[in-house]
């Protein structure tokens, strides 16, 4: 996964924003599928801007309806649930190396909801194949892998600010392009491979580096196409949300044999957490 050719500026691995140790264990801690709470908050301790992020969270009006405020790490993860904290966690986590705040057009609200939603909607899948497989660790890996999925998008905002401002000026300007064809012709590259190619200089798995880059590629049939396909088709349900849109492209569930009824239980289900994820994106980001 080296073939890739990318502007200078990205090409310099250098250049790129590095994963710190503590947030490489963090991530690596959070993706445990045998997590439990007390070693959940026990992770958690020692990342004082997460933690502060999921207490405020717990005591939202979303989570806690109660006059008793939660306090402590432990009830903060029993309130929230192991996906959303681990959900938060490794988002928040991975978001800490860059600097976005050049980006004019950076909506990081969007940003946050797109990339929960992606990796709700993209676990949900998983759990259709999981019991036909019998690979339970792909929910838990598709759930990781859409958390990152577009992460090459904050490495463009951190390294070309105002070029990236541009390139989402001129999808606004073009709603008939995805974001990823007008980054393609403004910039020459787009969030896939910039993500790809940070993820590999971060020592990330093969098999998220393969999500990040592939997932909205259709024709990719290497190792993991069908993690790909699965954060890809749920990127594909994401947007016809945040489009407003009932329908969504059925070419991007064709290799993945889920049914059309399974399908529409999980978008209506992606429809629901649509809403409750703009009011956590609020309290995160006030």
């Amino acid at each position: 996964m080296t073939d890739l050719e990318l502007p200078e500026r990205f090409a310099d691995i250098k250049r790129l924003p590095s994963l710190p140790h503590d947030v490489h264990q963090v991530v690596k801690a959070l993706s445990d599928d045998n997590l439990d709470y007390a070693r959940l908050a026990k992770i958690l301790a020692g990342h004082a801007t997460i933690s502060s992020r999921l207490i405020a969270l717990a005591n939202s009006a979303w989570f806690n309806n109660s006059s008793e405020p939660v306090t402590s790490l432990e009830r903060t993860c029993l309130k929230l649930g192991l996906n959303i904290v681990r959900g938060v966690g490794i988002g928040l986590a991975v978001m800490k190396p860059f600097n976005i705040r050049d980006c004019r057009s950076f909506d990081i609200k969007r940003y946050w909801i797109s990339t929960m939603l992606v990796a709700h909607a993209a676990r949900a899948l998983a759990d259709e194949l999981a019991a036909e497989r019998g690979n339970e660790h792909l929910p838990q890996t598709v759930h990781t892998g859409g958390i990152l999925h577009n992460i090459g998008l904050l490495c463009m905002a951190d390294i070309m600010p105002e070029e990236t401002h541009q390139a989402l000026r001129f999808k606004q300007a073009n709603p008939e392009l995805d974001l990823n064809q007008a980054l393609r012709k403004l910039l020459h590259t787009d969030y896939c491979e910039v993500g790809a190619h940070l993820t590999i200089s971060w020592g990330i798995p093969e098999a998220l580096v393969a999500i990040i880059r592939y997932h909205r590629n259709p024709g990719y049939q290497g190792s993991y196409w069908r993690q790909a396909a699965l954060v890809g088709a749920a990127t594909h349900m994401v947007g016809s949300v945040f489009d407003d849109k009932e329908t969504w492209p059925v070419a991007a569930f064709e290799k993945l044999s889920i049914s059309p009824a399974c399908q529409a239980e999980i978008f209506a289900d992606l429809q629901s957490q649509y809403l409750k994820t703009q009011e956590l994106a609020k309290v995160l980001f006030p």
